[in-house]
């Protein structure tokens, strides 16, 4: 069997942010009409970054990890044990049948394991960029009230990551907000609220994975 580590499986969850981007445009929201009252913006994604919540998050993430690679090694270990005894034995002998049954045994438990670990990280990792993603609008939209905005804009980065025509486009349409007065831009209030309310309670272990 191809040896497949923990590590490689988990490579492909991203323990990053999940990227969220205005569904509407400007026009369409406002039906072609000018816009009047007070409005901001905010980076999401610096929110994210900055969040105390975020940062204790990933921590939890980088301890579980690391103790899913000792785990992992211990396993391959294992298998790895009982591969060089069947090496060493003569496939005629009585208890080679039984040793290979035993290691294909533990090969499929090895394989299952890491598929349930990877699909645990990456329901957690969706779960909580959901549920902060939502504290996020719930903060702002607490603050716009507070303070008289009238229209809280998402504010993004253009950064392209790829010179590919279909992906630049995309890129640039997800990029709604082309230019914002430094005086609008309220994502350091934001993130200055947030981690004032989660500093304010008690610590809690928010990774479920087992």
């Amino acid at each position: 069997m191809k040896r497949t580590g923990l590590a490689g499986a988990l490579a492909g969850v991203a323990v990053g942010l999940v990227a969220f981007t205005v569904t509407q445009s400007i026009h369409a929201q406002t039906g072609g009409a000018a816009l009047t009252g007070r409005i901001a913006c905010v980076d999401v994604v610096q929110v994210f970054n900055e969040f105390q919540r975020q940062k204790d998050l990933t921590e939890e993430m980088k301890e579980l990890q690391d103790k899913l690679t000792d785990e992992n090694k211990q396993r391959r270990q294992k298998i790895d044990a009982l591969q060089a005894e069947l090496d060493k034995l003569d496939p005629d002998d009585a208890t080679y049948v039984t040793r290979m049954r035993e290691m294909l045994a533990m090969q499929i438990d090895y394989k299952n394991w890491v598929d349930l670990k990877q699909a645990d990280m990456s329901r957690e990792i969706g779960v909580w960029s959901v549920r902060i993603y939502k504290e996020i609008v719930k903060s702002v939209g607490e603050l716009a009230k507070h303070d008289g905005y009238d229209l809280v804009l998402y504010r993004g980065q253009f950064e392209p990551t790829s010179m590919e025509p279909d992906q630049v486009k995309e890129q640039i349409r997800s990029n709604h907000v082309l230019y914002a007065n430094p005086s609008t831009d309220i994502t350091q209030v934001v993130t200055d609220r947030l981690n004032k309310d989660y500093r304010a309670q008690p610590r809690v272990k928010m990774m479920l994975v087992p």
